[in-house]
């Protein structure tokens, strides 16, 4: 929801629009342009306000300080006579209310303008706020993160510093700094604001941060701290020159990977004391459906891509300035792609779809001076998943990381998912042999009062040796959960070596052999939807309509038991060509395979979610492993689906995609646990037998295992408990012993699943 205030006062600038075009904007970028540059002026007579004081009739003032360019001043002058009685109008709204103008910046970068009607109108969303990353960093956070990293860090007034953001939005930041020095070190506001250096995407905010400093500069020293400040992108490196008005555009027209906003390369030859800020968390990459939102209905509700083209195709003749403009800013998103990108100062960070955090974390690291520290709010992606492995292997191997405090959102520290999670980071050039770790931070404050553990690098790599990535940790009992597991037991891939891991058949990749019609030359499509722990039959697409099995993100139906007490085995919607299939026996031969769904959530109810199957076609939605020992299949099933192991799956999985290399990576208890004589149910016996007897009792419901099960039937004991969820929790409970968990660590795990 956008505040009244500002919607009002997006509504009284929009009026200005409305009257230069009359009714015909069908030239979008054009109307863009102007838009931006209206909201533009808007800031620019609130800045001159809080500068200069009254309401002047124009902006010399702003434009002879460098604070607005000169082009914007040649726009009033020739759209005054329009301009005028509404800017008037939305100031006195600005002033009447009191707001604060860094959060109004933020507020209207979630208004847009609606094209699809024929009047302009205006529309609530998050596209511009998406695009450049724009969720600023609360005072508070900023303040605790500023105390965190410069404590036990010398500063004095008799030295020049240079403290960087490469994105520093209003410089909440910077005022912390400000605080943080004058408080600990008698440093006056007007000596370290000469110290602080800012570029940022959005002009509008760069001048927002430039005005907010120039309020503790001495007027003397305002040419040295505007100076300091610069409108680009630094992740795009540049040798194009562009106007001031032509960079204004193409930020207005979301052209933000453009090189007309890159940076020199003379700039990326400087060096920072310090770097600080919360750089965008997005993904670059050109989201279609998104750019159309509010320009054309019908092409942003096409979900499928190849029906898309052929709709934006037909722009070319019939909205050529729209077609023209998706291309170029499809282009430039292109250019962003990991095999394109070329930047002097990163490297390490460019691998998979590029993420906008990592890529500011390796700038802010390697224009570090010497002695040199930084401190970033990013995704916590940045240490726990693999794609970023590269980048935090090199902070690892030159032992840079300082310190890692993981945040949930779950109070809603910014206003997105509160499911997200994000760290604050602080690394230097100055080598330390350990860090400080703290998770499951909920407010700012958390920072100086949470319990900190130290890890090495070591640690890590016991922990993920294929990776070094930080574990999906809820706090730092978590850590030592793992840390002792794996002093005890192996990883599932040093006891488990034989195992044969695969992802068959890919719905895309393997389209020209892919259909939804079954005949006799292909057989069905085995998907994720259909499974459920120790059940293959959870789901189906059987009398599903077509629209609702091809829709996209579509969802099976949950399986129902026919009059006699039998589900029916899952229908498909897709049907592999049988020569492809055969090819893949080949190197899977097994007769049954584990199953477990790949696209999962650690989040969910139960994240790993696993059943044996006949070996059959399974699509990318389905890992599966095969093991030419049945005894162990069963075995591994059980394991599988155990309370214990989900829990490290849970915290070891970096992303929604369980894939074996998490797998790999989780300690296992060894065959000689499985052989311990334990008394359970009354009955004495290895755990093995009784983990197999629970899982056996479980599995004869499902009749296409017969023929794995049958060797078995003389050396399992008959479960009395016809309860498939309790036999599930007696099973839970035998790996409970399996991996010698006290009643006290089985709790504490037990509460990380709300729903068992």
């Amino acid at each position: 929801m956008v505040d009244n205030r500002i919607y009002r006062i997006a509504e009284i600038l929009l009026s200005v629009v409305k009257q230069k075009y009359k009714g015909t904007h069908t030239d979008v970028p054009d109307v863009l342009a102007y838009w931006h540059n209206i909201i533009f002026l808007f800031f620019s007579a609130m800045n001159r306000q809080r500068l200069f004081g009254g309401k002047n009739e124009n902006y010399d003032e702003m434009i002879a300080w460098g604070l607005m360019p000169a082009y914007l001043g040649k726009f009033y002058e020739a759209n005054k006579t329009i301009i005028g009685t509404c800017m008037d109008a939305a100031l006195d709204v600005y002033s009447s209310n009191e707001m604060n103008i860094n959060s109004m910046r933020q507020e209207l970068l979630n208004v847009e303008l609606d094209f699809t009607n024929d009047e302009l109108e205006l529309f609530a969303d998050k596209i511009s706020r998406d695009n450049t990353g724009a969720y600023y960093t609360p005072g508070e956070l900023a303040s605790e993160i500023i105390r965190k990293s410069f404590a036990g860090r010398n500063f004095s007034a008799l030295r020049d510093y240079r403290i960087a953001d490469f994105s520093c939005g209003g410089g909440d930041f910077f005022l912390a700094v400000m605080e943080y020095l004058k408080n600990k070190y008698g440093i006056k506001e007007d000596v370290s604001v000469k110290w602080f250096y800012g570029v940022d995407i959005d002009p509008i905010a760069l001048q927002i941060c430039v005005v907010n400093l120039l309020a503790y500069a001495n007027q003397n020293d305002w040419k040295t701290v505007i100076s300091h400040f610069v409108f680009g992108n630094p992740l795009v490196m540049s040798g194009s020159v562009c106007s001031e008005e032509e960079k204004n555009a193409l930020f207005a027209t979301r052209r933000l990977y453009s090189t007309g906003l890159g940076m020199p390369e003379t700039f990326f030859a400087s060096t920072f004391d310090v770097v600080i800020g919360n750089p965008p968390w997005e993904k670059i990459r050109f989201e279609e459906r998104k750019f159309f939102r509010g320009i054309s209905d019908t092409i942003s509700s096409i979900s499928q891509k190849s029906v898309r083209d052929q709709e934006v195709a037909k722009l070319e003749d019939s909205w050529p300035a729209v077609f023209v403009w998706r291309n170029q800013v499809r282009d430039e998103y292109s250019r962003m792609k990991a095999v394109n990108y070329r930047h002097c100062r990163i490297k390490e960070s460019v691998a998979g779809e590029l993420n906008t955090y990592a890529l500011f974390t390796e700038l802010a690291f390697n224009m570090l001076s010497q002695n040199g520290f930084l401190a970033l709010v990013v995704k916590s992606t940045l240490v726990t998943a693999p794609v970023n492995q590269r980048l935090w292997t090199k902070l690892l191997e030159e032992k840079a990381v300082q310190g890692v405090f993981l945040f949930e959102n779950k109070k809603k520290i910014f206003s997105i998912d509160s499911r997200e999670r994000f760290i604050v980071l602080i690394a230097g050039t100055m080598p330390t042999d350990s860090f400080a770790f703290a998770a499951g931070l909920m407010e700012p404050r958390d920072l100086s009062r949470c319990e900190t553990l130290l890890l090495r690098a070591d640690d890590l790599r016991k922990i993920n040796p294929f990776t070094n990535m930080i574990p999906n940790v809820s706090n730092n009992r978590e850590i030592k959960y793992l840390k002792d597991a794996h002093d005890q037991f192996k990883l599932f891939s040093e006891e488990y070596p034989n195992c044969h891991f695969g992802r068959l058949i890919h719905l895309t990749a393997h389209a020209a052999s892919i259909s939804k019609k079954q005949t006799d030359c292909n057989i069905p499509v085995y998907e994720g939807k259909f499974l459920e722990q120790y059940d293959a039959r959870y789901a189906t697409f059987k009398g599903m309509p077509e629209y609702k099995k091809y829709a996209n993100k579509a969802s099976a139906k949950k399986n129902v038991m026919d009059d006699e007490g039998i589900k029916a085995w899952p229908e498909s919607r897709f049907y592999v060509d049988k020569d492809l299939w055969e090819k893949y026996l080949q190197n899977y031969s097994e007769e049954y395979s584990l199953c477990w769904r790949s696209l999962t959530s650690p989040t969910n109810r139960r994240t790993m979610l696993a059943m044996i199957t006949p070996t059959v076609p399974t699509c990318q939605s389905v890992q599966m492993l095969q093991t030419p020992d049945a005894e162990e299949l069963i075995m591994l099933l059980a394991l599988f689906n155990s309370i214990p192991f989900d829990y490290f799956v849970r915290i070891k999985m970096p992303g929604l995609d369980l894939t074996q290399s998490v797998i790999k990576q989780i300690p296992v208890p060894s065959q000689a646990d499985y052989e311990e004589m334990v008394e359970f149910g009354g009955i004495n016996c290895t755990l093995k037998k009784h983990i197999m007897s629970y899982a056996i009792s479980i599995l004869k419901e499902e009749d296409r295992l017969s023929g794995l099960l049958s060797p078995f039937k003389n050396s399992v004991y008959e479960v009395g408990e016809k309860d498939v969820s309790k036999k599930k929790k007696m099973i839970d409970f035998l790996f409970k012993k399996a991996y010698h968990l006290d009643d006290a660590a089985y709790k504490e795990i037990l509460r990380t699943f709300p729903k068992y």
